[in-house]
């Protein structure tokens, strides 16, 4: 946590810690995820009959490059939950799973509506859902993108700055 007691150099390193695994998760995630995302639409057209989610303003219709910017802000929006939250509260995986998995479908609905009803231009619409944005059944899909995230960030190719590394086990008691 940022705390105004800190020297200023500490403030400076740490968000200069933030702001380089950023950058990195950004250009390293955003283009999996995106994939994940037209691997998933074919999913649920090959189960339902039809594309769970539409891009109106895309000629593809399935699929948008435009989405690109909206998993830029997914991956900054986990990491920040990662840096912020999780890792200074050391909350357990699952329970970061949990939490990630509901602000990120929450942050769906939040980025097609600014889309559609602030800039004009709807990025994704769920055809026959209450929530027009994003559906009920996203939760699923979304829980699967922060797994994989943790995954990928944590455990494939270490993302994270050093600090986030279990501790080291104390010395057994020596016992004579």
């Amino acid at each position: 946590m940022i705390s105004l007691a800190l020297p200023m150099s500490l403030f400076w390193r740490r968000v200069a810690t933030y702001l380089r695994v950023l950058l990195t998760q950004v250009i390293y995630m955003t283009p999996v995820f995106w994939f994940m995302e037209l691997a998933q639409n074919v999913a649920w057209r090959q189960v339902n009959g039809d594309w769970g989610w539409v891009f109106p303003e895309s000629p593809y219709h399935w699929f948008s490059f435009g989405s690109l910017i909206l998993w830029a802000g997914c991956v900054s929006l986990l990491w920040s939950l990662h840096f912020f939250w999780f890792y200074p509260r050391r909350v357990k995986v699952w329970t970061r799973l949990a939490i990630a998995t509901v602000v990120t479908w929450a942050g769906e609905w939040f980025g097609g509506y600014v889309a559609a009803n602030v800039f004009g231009h709807p990025l994704q619409v769920w055809p026959g859902s209450p929530l027009v944005y994003v559906h009920y059944s996203a939760i699923f899909f979304w829980l699967s993108n922060c797994i994989v995230y943790h995954l990928l960030t944590v455990n494939v190719v270490d993302l994270t700055p050093a600090y986030d590394a279990p501790p080291d086990e104390a010395p057994a008691a020596q016992t004579a």
